[in-house]
C-alpha cells in the first residue's frame, strides 16, 4: 500500500547500480550524470509500474467499495477496509475479510496507488439481522 517506501528502495538500488557501472567502466563524468539521471527516472517510475506487475496478493490491504463510480471527495460513499484472502488481477474475483471477521467475494477494480490500497468491488453484501 505505501509505495513511497518502494520509491526509496528503488532509488537506492538504481543509484548503487549506476555507481557500480561507472566505477568499472573507463568513462567520463558525463556518463555518470546520465547514469544517475536514468537511476532517478527509474526510481520515480517504479511505484507506478510495480503494482501492475504484482497485482493483489493474499494479505494485502484492500478497500471494499459497493460501486466503481465514486462521488467527488468521497461524499456519502460507504467504504470498508479489508484484507485480501486470495491473489488476483484486475477483473478477477477474490475473497476478502473484513475487520469483524466476515468474508465476501469481490472483483478487483484497481491496484494500489502511491498512498491508497487496491479497490475491490463487493459482489454481494450479506445483511445480517440480529
Amino acid at each position: 500500500m505505501f509505495n513511497i517506501l518502494l520509491f526509496f528502495k528503488a532509488f537506492v538500488l538504481f543509484t548503487a547500480a549506476a555507481l557500480i557501472i561507472y566505477s568499472v567502466t573507463p568513462t567520463g563524468v558525463e556518463v555518470l550524470m546520465k547514469l544517475l539521471a536514468f537511476a532517478v527516472g527509474s526510481a520515480i517510475l517504479t511505484p507506478f509500474i510495480y503494482p501492475h506487475l504484482r497485482g493483489v496478493r493474499r494479505g494485502d490491504a484492500v478497500r471494499a467499495v459497493l460501486s466503481e463510480q465514486e462521488l467527488p471527495f468521497n461524499l456519502f460513499h460507504k467504504r470498508w477496509e479489508a484484507v485480501a484472502k486470495g491473489s488476483g488481477r484486475i477483473g478477477s474475483v477474490i475473497r476478502i475479510a473484513f475487520e469483524d471477521g466476515s468474508e465476501e467475494d469481490g472483483v478487483v477494480v484497481s491496484y494500489a496507488g502511491i498512498m491508497t490500497p487496491a479497490k475491490v468491488k463487493i459482489l454481494k453484501k450479506e445483511i445480517r439481522v440480529v
